[in-house]
């Protein structure tokens, strides 16, 4: 899987009140339309799938306002309260990765669990520090050097190095090789840590070939 070149002009920072800005038109099966309805303008080139269930008419720009839009209407309210959306899923709101199934959802050690994990999520207890998350409006996600630490401890095979590998050469992210190996030092004694540690290396190794290569 080769991720898609990420947008250099998206901030890592958090996205601006919504307010005035111009609302993506999510569609959902029962809102209006049903599912195979929404199959079918897709086959007619009418719509997107983008994630999970959600579609887009064609042509829509796929920025983070627009993720946003979207990640507001596939993901329950409750979780949207309590969860930030991590590994893959952070990854792909940066434009560093493929749309992932199951959509990953972090949520702290202490929370409670027992709330019914709808289908097409996968729920991930965890410890966060204070600047781990990124809040866009009203929607947590990992920062990006949480992300790529995540992914490089929890994401194996070539889809996670390939997020990875885009994490950690886009410059507007702000989480360079060194600074990510940095941050898995810090993470301590972890079952993983040294594995992914090699992984950071060797990519972080490809990284800096690329800067080379163009001059950066």
């Amino acid at each position: 899987m080769t991720p898609p070149q990420p947008q250099p002009t998206d901030s890592v920072h958090s996205l601006p009140p919504r307010s005035g800005a111009k609302l993506t038109p999510v569609l959902r099966p029962g809102h209006p339309f049903s599912g195979p309805e929404l199959s079918a303008m897709v086959s007619d080139g009418i719509l997107n799938r983008i994630l999970l269930d959600a579609h887009v008419p064609v042509g829509t720009a796929l920025t983070r306002v627009s993720k946003l839009h979207v990640l507001r209407a596939v993901i329950p309210a409750h979780l949207q309260r309590r969860g930030v959306l991590g590994r893959l899923g952070a990854a792909w709101f940066y434009d560093c990765a493929e749309v992932p199934e199951p959509l990953p959802i972090l949520v702290a050690k202490d929370a409670r669990t027992t709330t019914t994990l709808p289908r097409g999520f996968s729920l991930h207890q965890t410890a966060f520090n204070p600047f781990d998350r990124v809040v866009h409006e009203d929607l947590a996600v990992t920062s990006p050097l949480r992300t790529a630490v995540d992914v490089a401890l929890h994401v194996p095979g070539s889809e996670g190095t390939g997020a990875l590998h885009w994490l950690m050469a886009s410059p507007h992210l702000h989480c360079p090789p060194e600074l990510v190996l940095a941050a898995l030092e810090a993470v301590g004694k972890k079952p993983g840590r040294r594995q992914a540690l090699a992984r950071v290396r060797k990519v972080g190794r490809a990284v800096e070939r690329g800067y080379e290569a163009t001059g950066r």
